[in-house]
């Protein structure tokens, strides 16, 4: 099977499974405040496939409310960038997101990183699916544990595709 095939494949176990457990699903996935800026001037990155839970619209406009606070506080301009407690490469309206990268080709490991530090700060888990070429699944965890010790837990989980349909096979029978 092509490589392309077999990633489209797997793209839609992952998004049948998030489907049956309860998610809303969305590939291609960036938070909603990034979608707005300009590539040109900001990172934006984009996330192969998450699985996400709407949060309860009056929480959103709570937070969207005490963040106000937050920045009247501190005499900030509505021109000015605002880093406070709700960054851009969060979805506030989500409550839950869990997201996929799919990396069915021999990836060097500081491509594997940027995928770990993207899953790690945008989503509450991340899983890295990834073809264990040259040893590349077990790198990847090596990674990702570096990565918890450097900038705290990453939440990411790496697995290959194999062991994923066997476990959405598992799950899915049950």
């Amino acid at each position: 099977m092509l490589n392309k095939d077999y990633e489209r494949e797997l793209r839609e176990k992952i998004k049948d499974l998030g489907r049956k457990l309860g998610f809303e699903v969305a590939e291609e996935w960036t938070p909603e405040p990034l979608r707005k800026e300009d590539r040109r001037e900001v990172y934006i990155p984009r996330i192969d496939v998450v699985w996400y839970k709407r949060a309860d619209p009056r929480f959103v406009k709570f937070l969207k409310a005490i963040n106000g606070k937050m920045k009247e506080r501190m005499s900030v301009n509505d021109g000015e960038e605002w880093l406070g407690i709700l960054p851009k490469y969060r979805d506030v309206d989500k409550e839950v997101v869990i997201g996929f990268e799919l990396e069915l080709s021999d990836r060097p490991t500081k491509y594997i990183l940027g995928d770990i530090a993207n899953l790690s700060r945008m989503c509450d888990y991340g899983f890295i699916v990834i073809k264990d070429v040259e040893n590349l699944v077990k790198r990847s965890i090596k990674a990702s544990r570096a990565f918890s010790i450097l900038h705290g837990a990453s939440n990411v989980f790496v697995i290959s595709p194999e062991e994923l349909e066997e476990v959405i096979k598992k799950i899915v029978l049950r």
